[in-house]
């Protein structure tokens, strides 16, 4: 157990890094800006302590915030995606198909539950980012989100991809 979360706070830093250096400084068409670190949140085990979740989601989305200059908006959107993440998963993911300390992977779940469960989540949190940032709800918000999930969704399909081709 202690090693899921030490590998999850290890990783951190890389994807975090990531996020910050590369992804934030470039917006492909002016405003789409896809979200890597949601990969974190997605890939933690189910059935682990669902307060370690809500900690770990609020530290990453912590970190986002100090380095982007935001006000608390990716912590937010990233604690409220882990709240809702068991809820979505009851849904989207097939019963006994996870182990107890089992990574919510395309290798352990397939890989339809995985876009699904997946995209959902990414909706859910950029609604929540996009429309706290902005305090409106427009046709372009509404683009921003789409665009932005969409694009969030290939990287970390790719990332999916790489992951499960190594082992």
């Amino acid at each position: 157990m202690n090693n899921i979360y030490l590998k999850y706070f290890w990783i951190l830093p890389v994807y975090i890094l990531i996020q910050i250096l590369v992804l934030n400084e470039i917006l492909f068409y002016r405003f789409i800006n896809p979200y890597i670190y949601l990969a974190l949140i997605i890939r933690w085990p189910l059935k682990t302590n669902k307060w370690g979740l809500l900690l770990y989601a609020f530290l990453v989305g912590f970190l986002i915030d100090i380095f982007s200059g935001s006000l608390g908006f990716h912590s937010t959107a990233t604690v409220f995606i882990a709240f809702l993440k068991p809820t979505i998963a009851k849904i989207t993911i097939p019963h006994n198909i996870i182990g107890d300390n089992d990574n919510t992977t395309i290798d352990k779940i397939g890989t339809k539950a995985f876009v699904t469960f997946s995209l959902i989540l990414i909706l859910i949190h950029n609604s929540v980012l996009f429309i706290l940032e902005h305090l409106d709800f427009c046709l372009a918000i509404g683009f921003k989100i789409l665009a932005s999930s969409i694009i969030t969704l290939i990287l970390i399909l790719i990332i999916e991809i790489s992951n499960s081709s190594k082992k």
